[in-house]
């Protein structure tokens, strides 16, 4: 019978995300501490359910709040690379990318004692060297990317993109690809805020959404091999919205 996975992972940003926006006043940047409040309330709903998750952290948070991220660690929970601060890599000069990449990986070995097993970019969009970064600081995976809803696969480096030719496929990698979506994420159906660009307003009904994806998943993946349902949470939206 075909195994199907849920995947909970949740991406530990506090301030951090609001930062990197430039919304460094003191009322989103006290949206973002409460994730703090959030992170316990879910570190605690899953030590009551013996369920363990994947935690994606910035350097610059694990340094902020390091007595939260220690009980992340002694829940039993992974933790993975987020970034040092949480800038894309996309947005970021190829040698900042490289040093904050490093700095981040040494920040997860002084939490942990080990360096981190996979990568999830911040705001998902990695940049031209990412992935070559995270194979050389040996990362075996990464969840960053959409190329799929409901089965990993191998990454690729190095593709040739053009607006008008065809997209010139790169090397495959052994770097796993465990694919994410918007769709399975709580931040963009849960959170309301103001920006000098407009309001993010948030999206109706989300259980549907997600009750929708998982039964699709498993549906499609169930004649092979079983289906992998990646949801994404932020402690600071996802503890408010579930009650926990």
């Amino acid at each position: 019978m075909p195994r199907h996975i849920a995947c909970l992972s949740y991406d530990f940003d506090t301030w951090s995300g609001f930062a990197a926006r430039g919304m460094m006043t003191p009322t989103p940047i006290s949206r973002g501490e409460f994730g703090v409040v959030g992170a316990g309330r879910i570190l605690d709903l899953l030590a009551s359910r013996g369920i363990k998750g994947s935690w994606y952290i910035p350097g610059v948070v694990i340094e902020t709040y390091p007595e939260a991220c220690e009980r992340v660690v002694a829940g039993g929970h992974e933790i993975g690379h987020h970034g040092w601060s949480h800038i894309p890599p996309a947005e970021l000069p190829p040698q900042q990318e490289a040093e904050e990449f490093a700095r981040a990986v040494e920040s997860i070995r002084r939490l942990t004692g080990q360096g981190p097993a996979g990568y999830r970019s911040p705001a998902w969009d990695l940049s031209a060297q990412s992935i070559d970064l995270m194979i050389q600081h040996g990362c075996r995976y990464d969840s960053s990317m959409m190329g799929h809803d409901c089965e990993p696969y191998f990454a690729r480096r190095s593709d040739k993109v053009a607006v008008d030719a065809p997209l010139a496929f790169g090397e495959t990698t052994d770097l796993v690809e465990v694919p994410i979506s918007w769709s399975l994420d709580d931040h963009p159906h849960f959170e309301f805020f103001r920006t000098a660009a407009g309001i993010m307003p948030g999206r109706p009904m989300p259980m549907r959404s997600w009750q929708t994806g998982w039964r699709i998943s498993s549906t499609c993946a169930a004649p092979r091999s079983g289906a992998s349902w990646s949801t994404r949470f932020i402690p600071m939206s996802a503890a408010v919205a579930t009650g926990c």
